[in-house]
């Protein structure tokens, strides 16, 4: 085989378990977070906490959750207080805020409802104490800190990256496997590339990496499905698994992709993995950025083999049929490029 590169994008991804090189668009174990929830009371029937440990010094509204297994708990309102810590000493804010309830959603076992102080005076960055006082002077408190751009830069990222180099060595952590990518992007968010991005997904990345109020996330929400021809032998092109049976605890195939064609066969990186859901080739998500190298299998019954890895963690991998598939083409005829397929099963 002959190898050329055609054009090398070098990305950065992140390296840990999920078997990819090493990556630095930047890619925490985390430590413990700097919010402390406490209850200081004797007898309330609520629980309070900041739904985020991080905020960034241009928010204005903090968002604290309540929670109880007593709907009528909720009717007391309290009263808010905002305090400074600076070296462990609570200093009152001047910080003056409008107080906005949501509805109380059931959230069984219990009660839940959300409120929202919005400050009308910027944040300085550092850690902050929220003090509720009910009617029967029964107090809760729950700490957050608002981060400068440089923290976002440093202290942030660094808890991002510690996270995934602390994973390199543990096989199938879900977080390590769906996220590829991150960075710092304009007003002080982090945006967090996903193979697959759900609410379940970036509830693991809140309670595993980071509790960041400007995260972004970006990814698939639902699989694509494949719609192309399933062709596995053409034009002296082949393509198939060493097997054409696998265990159902497999996590990666290997493929041979077969010249006999007397011309010379060009090919990327990218490869495909699809199972056959209610007829349709549904995608397996897959974690990374392909680089973009071109390699060239010479004429006269090369072959090449490849693995193909299928992401457990993020993917069902259950019994039924599946495709492996990728584009080539011939050397010099790029345009008439096709995807040549590889079938196998799962048992």
């Amino acid at each position: 085989m002959r190898r050329l590169i055609f054009a090398c994008i070098f990305l950065s991804i992140i390296g840990y378990s999920c078997g990819r090189q090493g990556d630095n668009r930047s890619s925490a174990d985390i430590e413990e977070r700097d919010s402390v929830d406490v209850e200081l009371i004797t007898g309330s029937r609520l629980s309070m906490n900041s739904v985020w440990d991080y905020y960034p010094e241009s928010e204005r509204a903090v968002s604290l959750r309540l929670q109880s297994e007593d709907i009528n708990a909720f009717n007391d309102e309290g009263r808010y207080s905002l305090f400074a810590i600076d070296d462990s000493v609570r200093m009152p804010t001047d910080n003056e805020f409008d107080i906005i309830y949501s509805k109380i959603n059931d959230e069984a076992p219990g009660y839940e409802q959300n409120v929202i102080l919005r400050s009308k005076m910027p944040f300085k960055p550092c850690r902050y104490m929220v003090m509720r006082i009910g009617s029967g002077d029964d107090t809760l408190v729950t700490e957050f800190r608002v981060v400068s751009g440089k923290e976002v830069n440093t202290l942030l990222k660094s808890k991002i990256s510690d996270y995934f180099s602390s994973k390199n060595s543990v096989k199938n952590d879900t977080v390590a496997c769906n996220v590829y990518s991150f960075g710092v992007t304009a007003g002080d968010s982090i945006e967090v590339d996903m193979a697959h991005d759900s609410p379940k997904m970036r509830e693991l990345f809140y309670d595993n990496v980071l509790n960041y109020s400007a995260l972004k996330f970006t990814g698939a929400i639902e699989p694509e499905i494949y719609t192309g021809q399933v062709i596995t032998d053409t034009l002296g092109v082949s393509m198939n698994t060493l097997e054409s049976v696998y265990p159902d605890t497999v996590s990666e195939v290997q493929f041979v992709l077969h010249n006999n064609s007397g011309k010379s066969l060009c090919f990327g990186t990218p490869y495909a993995v699809a199972r056959l859901v209610d007829g349709k080739w549904t995608k397996l998500y897959h974690s990374g950025i392909w680089n973009m190298p071109l390699f060239i299998i010479d004429s006269g019954g090369e072959s090449e083999i490849m693995t193909a890895k299928l992401y457990r963690p993020i993917n069902d991998i259950s019994s039924g049929e599946y495709l492996i598939y990728k584009k080539v083409y011939f050397e010099g005829e790029r345009e008439k490029s096709w995807t040549i397929s590889a079938r196998f099963s799962i048992k």
